[in-house]
């Protein structure tokens, strides 16, 4: 099966984020930010011998989750400001 690593990595930082940050719990909400960050990286697919090391080398590269981090949460940004103004 084909997967898109950075959808892998985005779910992972999106989880860590939820944990330690005020993001909303909607599921709308958190589609649409994974949405808009994934929107705003780049896809990663590996070869069929790529190694698990080397995937999961992409998964902790530090730099790529500090990037990735960035994306995810200008995403929330966008995403959760509009569900303040709808509260109001």
């Amino acid at each position: 099966m084909i997967k898109n690593y950075m959808e892998i990595l985005v779910d992972e930082i999106f989880r860590e984020m939820k944990n330690s940050y005020k993001i909303c719990d909607d599921k709308k909400c958190e589609h649409d930010i994974k949405s808009i960050a994934l929107n705003n990286l780049p896809t990663a697919y590996f070869k069929y011998d790529a190694t698990e090391a080397t995937k999961k080398a992409f998964l902790l590269e530090r730099q790529r989750r500090i990037s990735v981090l960035a994306k995810v949460a200008e995403a929330s940004d966008i995403v959760c400001s509009e569900c303040t103004r709808k509260q109001k």
